[in-house]
């Protein structure tokens, strides 16, 4: 039996790091992503595309058994709901009504269908460590992050109250990651100034070194899954590490 690793958006940015991080760590992990991902092949990696923000497909994907599959021999399994859209990054009133109608299923539901069937799934003796990947919009209040900044909030709340219940060998954090530079830090840059009044600030952190690379973030966020009182602190950042 071996630790068993469910990561969401493991096709790039932080999601491809954490991949990259378990597989070396000799842990099996099932990856799950729209697209294909440029990865050394491995025996411990099982792909499965599917579109995340698609609530119908994900929903039956479930109910035909292949997580049980994966975490049925499985001492301890890790979820990390690593998947997320940052648009519309954009003020209200400024927003398309497409990209909050995409951002939501990603965002939120994804993360609660996946954290409700493995709870009820993991075989009883296993410990399940669920980590939502948190952010400080879901934590301060930011113009033109209303709808990712909800998002995030409801991923902190979801996991007070997960903790709350007391399942048996169950412990969640939302754990954020700090500025990290990925494709969704290159769309953000790339917003105008009217939609997204911060745009200046990540121009900056960019060009003045201040983003931390996937592999250290991705490094930091297994260290506090990895501790033994993961969970303790039920909202959690990796800057406290360091």
């Amino acid at each position: 039996m071996d630790t068993k690793t469910i990561i969401t958006g493991y096709s790039s940015g932080l999601g491809k790091a954490l991949a990259e991080h378990y597989l070396q760590a000799g842990c099996s992990v099932l990856g799950l992503a729209r697209r294909q991902v440029c990865l050394r092949p491995s025996e411990k990696l099982v792909r499965q595309p599917i579109d995340l923000g698609d609530t119908a497909a994900l929903c039956a994907w479930l109910a035909g058994g292949a997580l049980e599959q994966f975490v049925a021999d499985a001492a301890e399994i890790v979820l990390i709901n690593n998947a997320a859209a940052v648009a519309p990054n954009a003020v209200a009133g400024r927003q398309q009504a497409a990209e909050i109608a995409a951002a939501v299923p990603l965002n939120i539901t994804a993360p609660m269908l996946l954290a409700n069937h493995l709870i009820a799934c993991k075989p009883g003796q296993a410990v399940l460590k669920i980590t939502h990947i948190g952010s400080g919009a879901g934590r301060n209040a930011y113009p033109g992050w209303s709808v990712y900044g909800a998002a995030k909030a409801a991923l902190d709340h979801h996991a007070r109250c997960i903790a709350a219940e007391r399942h048996p060998r169950v412990y969640i954090a939302s754990v954020a990651p700090g500025v990290v530079d990925t494709d969704m830090q290159r769309e953000i840059r790339r917003a105008h100034e009217a939609d997204f009044p911060m745009v200046q600030r990540f121009l900056n952190l960019k060009s003045e070194g201040g983003l931390s690379s996937p592999q250290a973030a991705a490094a930091e966020i297994a260290s506090i899954i990895a501790d033994r009182h993961f969970g303790a602190e039920i909202i959690d950042d990796v800057r406290r590490l360091r």
